[in-house]
């Protein structure tokens, strides 16, 4: 027996104060039912879990048991854990000796874990410690949950983004094809004109170069076109922002002047490199452009300005600002339009600007929106320099 009951609280108390901190199932029954069986000062304990309706699986040994639910509720009324007859004759014969104490677990308003154990010295302890455990392994089930919430919602994403980037294609193509036709109408010309001037060497030569010219122009498009539907793993390297910008003004200018969208760009004199995912960054400014021109069914215009952000002579971050004036955004829904799921189109997953969001805080950078209703919407975007992520 213990000295004095502060012994045994101790006990107890380091014993519950190790379980929170398991993070299986198995690992917190196991941890559990060594401490029963130290507060009982035995060797003989076992874990029995329920495999179906009323069939139960005693751990460690190959018996499995039958205990009707009936048989249980009785066991556990009146706050008693001791085995009473009817169910010790179901145990198998090398127990019945050994176990007369039963813990039953309730997680979640369901029975089916219990412990059992040999116990001489009917301590009160065992109540607290049933209680503890379904509270210890119902919030294992509920970080259980939130984990496969997360990786489900993640794997949504990336599936969003991909779709996202291929339904983009739609929009890029008709630019692409205005591009590919210029080309290609200057090679026809030079062809249409080859046989009449063929043995003028210096137009031979003219021709040479500008078809080779025109057809590596030609292939660059369709190269950034595949490249741009392809998906990656984040890439992250030192590249020009200003650049990208306006090369994905030029993939969208086809679809920009055939909407009477005129796009205007203020930039410094020298805008530094960053470090970023290139495919990322491509598609997050696709994205913007693109709500900007949805919010602005009869035309209108759209302002790209770069700023410098320093900290006295060093530069710390460039920042975007992309304004439109388009229908602009309701005061009562600004503050979810970066929540997923939430959408004021008629068409659409809500998800655009969420994935918008990650992909700036990969890059450890910002995003703000500031919009007025019917008058039009600013992005901003504030993206760190020299910030090898």
């Amino acid at each position: 027996m213990y000295r004095n009951f502060d012994e045994l609280l101790s006990m107890f108390r380091d014993g519950i104060e190790g379980l929170i901190s398991l993070d299986t199932d198995d690992r917190v029954l196991e941890s559990a039912l060594s401490l029963c069986m130290a507060i009982s000062k035995t060797t003989s304990g076992y874990i029995i879990k329920q495999t179906g309706k009323d069939k139960w699986r005693i751990d460690g040994t190959c018996h499995s048991i039958c205990i009707p639910s009936e048989l249980l509720t009785q066991v556990f009324s009146g706050g008693t854990f001791n085995i009473n007859h009817e169910l010790t004759n179901l145990l198998p014969l090398e127990l019945r000796r050994t176990i007369n104490t039963i813990i039953p677990i309730n997680v979640d308003g369901t029975i089916n874990t219990a412990l059992l154990f040999h116990n001489d010295s009917n301590t009160q302890v065992f109540s607290l410690l049933s209680l503890y455990l379904s509270s210890v392994l119902s919030r294992l089930n509920i970080m259980k949950e939130i984990e496969g919430m997360k990786t489900h919602y993640d794997d949504m994403l990336i599936k969003k983004e991909e779709a996202e980037r291929l339904a983009s294609l739609g929009y890029v193509a008709a630019g692409l094809a205005h591009e590919i036709k210029n080309p290609l109408v200057s090679i026809k010309t030079l062809a249409q004109l080859l046989p009449e001037r063929y043995d003028d060497q210096e137009f031979r030569y003219q021709f040479t170069n500008i078809a080779i010219s025109e057809i590596d122009r030609i292939v660059n498009i369709v190269s950034d076109l595949l490249n741009f539907a392809k998906t990656s793993e984040p890439n992250f390297s030192l590249l020009d922002i200003q650049g990208l910008i306006d090369e994905v003004i030029a993939l969208l200018s086809a679809r920009f002047k055939e909407c009477g969208i005129f796009v205007s760009r203020n930039y410094p004199a020298e805008v530094p490199s960053i470090y970023g995912d290139r495919a990322q960054l491509k598609q997050l400014f696709l994205n913007i452009f693109l709500n900007s021109q949805e919010a602005m069914k009869k035309g209108g215009g759209i302002s790209v300005d770069l700023t410098i952000g320093k900290d006295g002579d060093e530069i710390k971050k460039v920042t975007i600002k992309i304004t439109d004036t388009g229908t602009g955004i309701e005061k009562d829904n600004m503050q979810h339009v970066f929540e997923p799921f939430f959408t004021t189109k008629d068409k659409g997953t809500g998800l655009g600007l969420s994935i918008c969001k990650r992909m700036i805080s990969n890059h450890g950078g910002a995003i703000f929106l500031d919009s007025i209703d019917k008058l039009g919407t600013t992005v901003t975007i504030e993206l760190p320099v020299n910030n090898a992520a």
